[in-house]
């Protein structure tokens, strides 16, 4: 019989570009890569991640802004065990059950509340009638709250704001909880949010499994955690990483997509971009359904993160994260003892989500405000030696009610979209830049008739 030659596994010459080193990006780089496609990835900055990405503030490993991913965001998490491998993935992160602690002792208002070890959604309502700082009338509110939403299958109508679903429960409670879950998850004011994206986020928290509702903190920088993993695994698959290079055309040649940078031009098979979505008009794209995408996002609005770093001699202890009083701050995280100018100190970051007031404030005067702030709740702090502000104006889209996003994938033949704003399920997290790229390489390799798995 005769034989037939031997020949390249089609995969293997298909190329793919992805614009846009996020997480987002960097999830899309991955699948691709696993699947056996050649992979360029292209970052305008000199450094991955996006708006979750490291800094370096006089000498200190930071952040660009504070994250918090639950125990639900699974592909997140997944992703995380892929590129570390998962025996070490347990150590990047420090877990702690749903948990609203006060920062200090006894100030007014304060609303204390920890999940116990029980099946869902048990330890939620457990949680609930046991918080400190609610009456009876206010925790039994909060629990009925959440038994509506089951029974609708947290299903919720069409426009409705997150303020407008929970209007019928007191207005203590509901800035006890409802309030600071809705600013943590979705990044944008109750008065605004929409309903059915927080809904979705209480799902998928609090109707799985206990540990859908875990509080996950980095142990390493943002960086560390996934965008330099991914990279390491693009190359090792034979793929390229292209930092500080801007693309700005994606032109169609036959059927090659052309991707144009400020110093190079390179042919592909597809593109899938992952940039935010205030920096597509940047990107020139000769294609009438990019146009009307594109069109349908100018319709965004954003909100700011405002993340601030401060260094003591001494500070309470806290299990990783505490509530504060929304004055201006909402969540301080204990980023523990670090170097500071030759002295170990205890490195704090106070998260204000949302823009506000304080977004018209001078840095130092923020500072300084936030420092009053937590002298007030505990006059035990140390000495104050160093102290710097992040503000991420457009950290992500105002998740508001009614807002029509694009989905993400095929956007035309060879073009292909993700970033957060597309997922459908989930707001503007970690979560959802990471299945909107997974959903994006998957549209890329059904295209390219690859099998996902064929790497």
């Amino acid at each position: 019989m005769r034989r037939e030659p031997s020949r390249e596994p089609l995969t293997r010459a298909r190329r793919v570009a992805v614009i846009g080193g996020g997480w987002a990006g960097c999830a899309a780089a991955v699948a691709l890569a696993d699947a056996g496609v050649h992979v360029a990835l292209y970052e305008q900055a000199r450094e991955l991640g996006g708006r979750a990405r490291r800094v370096t503030l006089d000498g200190l490993a930071l952040d660009n802004g504070q994250h918090l991913i639950i125990g639900a965001y699974r592909e997140t998490l997944g992703l995380v065990a892929r590129v570390h491998g998962t025996h070490n993935a347990g150590s990047l992160t420090h877990r702690l059950p749903l948990t609203l602690q006060p920062f200090g002792n006894g100030w007014k208002g304060a609303v204390k509340l920890r999940a116990p070890h029980l099946p869902a959604p048990f330890h939620l309502a457990a949680a609930l009638l046991c918080a400190g700082g609610l009456s009876w009338s206010h925790r039994l509110a909060l629990i009925n709250d959440f038994r509506q939403l089951t029974a609708s299958r947290f299903m919720r109508t069409a426009g409705e704001t997150v303020a407008e679903c929970f209007a019928g429960i007191p207005r203590l409670a509901f800035r006890a909880v409802w309030e600071p879950l809705c600013l943590a998850a979705l990044n944008t004011p109750p008065a605004r949010a929409s309903a059915q994206l927080f809904a979705n986020v209480l799902r998928a928290a609090f109707t799985g499994t206990a540990a859908g509702s875990d509080f996950l903190i980095p142990a390493v920088d943002l960086s560390a955690l996934l965008p330099d993993p991914c990279a390491r695994v693009v190359q090792q698959c034979g793929g390229t990483v292209h930092l500080g290079a801007r693309v700005r055309r994606i032109d169609r040649s036959g059927k090659a997509m052309c991707v144009s940078t400020q110093t190079e031009q390179g042919r592909f098979d597809a593109v899938i971009v992952a940039t935010g979505p205030h920096q597509l008009h940047e990107l020139e794209v000769a294609d009438a359904a990019w146009s009307e995408m594109r069109r349908q996002v100018s319709a965004f609005r954003y909100e700011s993160i405002t993340t601030i770093y401060l260094a003591y001699s001494q500070a309470p202890a806290i299990a990783s994260l505490a509530r504060l009083d929304d004055a201006p701050g909402q969540w301080v995280f204990d980023r523990g003892v670090m170097p500071v100018g030759g002295d170990m100190l205890r490195v704090l970051a106070v998260v204000i989500s949302a823009g506000g007031a304080h977004d018209a404030m001078s840095h130092p005067a923020l500072v300084d405000q936030v420092e009053r702030q937590l002298r007030h709740l505990a006059p035990t702090m140390g000495e104050r030696r160093f102290a710097r502000v992040i503000a991420e104006r457009r950290a992500t889209y105002a998740c508001v009610a009614g807002l029509v996003r694009p989905a993400p994938g095929r956007v035309a033949d060879g073009l292909h979209l993700c970033g957060d704003y597309t997922d459908p399920e989930f707001p503007a997290t970690l979560e959802a830049a990471v299945r909107s790229g997974a959903a994006a390489a998957r549209s890329a390799l059904r295209e390219l008739k690859i099998n996902p798995t064929a790497g």
